[in-house]
């Protein structure tokens, strides 16, 4: 089951109009390192307003350069994942800055205990593939908190962990903990355990501290995701083709520049965009024009040969209930369908500002059921069961059948949280809703599981790394 919103002849043009916002409208890059390195491979640069000219020539040469695949490892080796195999990860939300906690209701500021708990949860789930670190330490001052959310994640879950950071230095000790939870720096570059995403400032520049981050995971070798999040209507141009063109030209520009520094550097194709409600002025997440924007994003990527990195799941709900449903269904399965190769969203609420553990284990009912959508039926001589049905004949049954037995695991996706019930059994069981059934899930996966934790050598490396960067911030 396939979904695609643009014509081949619609990817050209696309394609076509970002060459030209390279050639002839340019990227502001306000980084030293990598105005020098562009101009030194034949862009044109003004070093008055920091505009950087592409030519076509050096995008097409720096595209040829990216590698055929790439691997986001997790410290367990059973949990790794090969992007562009056809099927879609999922990686929860990212950089929240409110929780809605678990055990009071109250919405409250985010901190450092709370992307250990994020963690676990999605640990312990089978259908988050990926960690993003969820929320920001608050608790942490300064920007050592990087560091420390970073840390604090890959000690509590044993699956791919992805993060951002800002300013070479800071980058710099990214990448040592980076290394050390991979086993080395060797490790590092075959077998990530932790990558990194960052995002171009909409309308194409592309910020110093953003860009020094990029720049030091680039010479690193690690996986990078340039994540545009362009918003129609402000940063962006409202018809949603020139946004697609505008969002486009940033990531090349940011893959350009990776493959200067690093050739085959493995860069992710992402796109968080959406538009702005013209009534609040508010980035709308739970649009169905997200959708479109980002399902025709996921095959530009492809058109290139990249990995992509999708928003779906996303809601601008403030709590877990109709709404929130509504906008994560339809912000995700055009996604799905079209084979992002990693969607992003569970545990989102409140247009990001606010993540839910109970949201987190929803969501994650959620995508158990849309891959069961997208899996659809096998049709074979097999499946179709002309025996059981000649066997049955009219006003038969198939309860006791071994065909039935055979195929019902297989055939049928069993919810966890949502009740199936009849009426008078659900007020027998004291009327839960599904946020009731997701609050005692998140308290029994806290209870029972714990993901095998870094070594005393690996901690005390961090640690390391951490106290020392913590020092000079």
């Amino acid at each position: 089951m396939h979904l695609s919103m643009l014509t081949d002849e619609d990817i050209e043009t696309i394609d076509g109009a970002s060459i030209q916002i390279l050639e002839n409208t340019g990227v502001a890059v306000y980084e030293r390192q990598s105005l020098d390195i562009l101009e030194e491979n034949g862009a044109k640069i003004d070093r008055r307003t920091s505009r950087v000219r592409m030519p076509e020539r050096l995008v097409r040469e720096c595209m040829d350069r990216l590698p055929g695949k790439i691997i986001l490892a997790g410290r367990d080796d059973s949990k790794s994942l090969t992007l562009g195999s056809g099927e879609s990860m999922f990686l929860s939300s990212l950089q929240g800055v409110e929780v809605l906690d678990h055990e009071t209701d109250e919405i409250r500021p985010s901190v450092l205990s709370d992307i250990a708990m994020f963690a676990r949860i999605v640990d312990y789930l089978e259908n988050v593939d990926i960690y993003g670190v969820t929320v920001v330490a608050h608790d942490v001052p300064g920007e050592v908190h990087y560091l420390k959310e970073l840390a604090t994640a890959v000690e509590n879950t044993d699956k791919h962990v992805i993060h951002s950071c800002r300013g070479g230095m800071m980058t710099k000790g990214f990448v040592r903990i980076a290394e050390l939870a991979s086993g080395g720096s060797d490790a590092l570059a075959k077998r990530p355990v932790v990558s990194f995403y960052g995002c171009p400032v909409s309308p194409l520049q592309l910020d110093r501290p953003n860009t020094e981050a990029m720049v030091e995971c680039a010479k690193a070798g690690m996986p990078f995701t340039a994540l545009s999040a362009a918003m129609a209507g402000a940063s962006s141009p409202m018809p949603l083709a020139g946004t697609l063109a505008l969002l486009n030209a940033e990531i090349l520009a940011s893959t350009v520049i990776c493959q200067l520094f690093n050739p085959g550097t493995p860069v992710i194709y992402g796109s968080a965009s959406s538009i702005m409600d013209m009534r609040t002025g508010v980035m709308a997440l739970g649009a169905p024009e997200r959708a479109i924007i980002n399902t025709s994003a996921i095959e530009l990527a492809h058109h290139y040969g990249m990995p992509s990195w999708s928003s779906g799941l996303t809601t601008d709900a403030k709590m877990p209930g109709d709404q929130a449903m509504m906008e994560k269904v339809m912000t995700c399965f055009p996604l799905l369908l079209a084979n992002s190769d990693i969607i992003i969203g569970p545990a989102m609420l409140s247009s990001a500002m606010m993540y839910s553990p109970e949201q987190l284990v929803i969501d994650n009912e959620v995508v158990g059921a849309l891959r069961r959508v997208k899996k659809g039926m096998i049709v074979n001589s097999r499946t179709i069961a002309l025996e059981s049905i000649q066997q049955a004949g009219p006003g038969g049954a198939y309860l006791g059948m071994r065909q039935t037995l055979e195929h019902f695991r297989s055939d049928i996706w069993m919810p966890a949280l949502a009740d199936r019930n009849i009426f008078e059994n659900w007020q027998k069981g004291g009327e839960r809703d599904l946020k009731d059934a997701a609050k005692e899930a998140v308290r029994n996966i806290l209870n029972v599981h714990a993901p095998q934790p870094l070594d005393a050598e690996q901690r005390g490396e961090i640690e390391g790394v951490m106290k020392e960067l913590g020092g000079m911030n």
